[in-house]
């Protein structure tokens, strides 16, 4: 099984040790250069059975409007068919992307539960205390 994913917009891995698929994005994507990394985390995540996600998006996490469309109507409904529970997302502490991470997370409440670190140690941290 291939468990990582690496482009000029994103790298995915699956964090074995930790039990985490991490996406972590490098800077703006659309379409192709969007879906294909979202695509290959959900891979990972049916595969692999790990019950958390992170999303690294201290580097930017801007959408454009037919990605979103996109992944709310089909990414994010097919991870609810896989074994995830919960997802973090890892924000710089004041983020210009504030209000769109806020959409991001009520959308995944709908499917998960939700939680923000400043950095991959918190993002740990609060996985801990929800599964361990």
């Amino acid at each position: 099984m291939i468990d990582s994913f690496d482009s000029d917009f994103c790298n995915v891995q699956r964090v074995a040790g930790d039990g985490i698929v991490l996406l972590t994005w490098k800077k703006y994507a659309h379409h192709d250069d969007y879906r294909a990394p979202t695509l290959f985390a959900l891979e990972l995540l049916r595969s692999s059975g790990e019950k958390v996600f992170v999303i690294d998006a201290r580097s930017g996490f801007e959408d454009h409007e037919d990605d979103i469309v996109w992944a709310f109507s089909t990414l994010l409904p097919a991870m609810a068919t896989t074994d995830l529970r919960h997802v973090v997302f890892i924000m710089n502490d004041a983020s210009e992307i504030e209000g769109e991470m806020d959409m991001w997370t009520q959308e995944f409440l709908k499917y998960f539960t939700v939680d923000r670190a400043s950095d991959y140690d918190g993002a740990l941290a609060k996985v801990s205390k929800c599964f361990w």
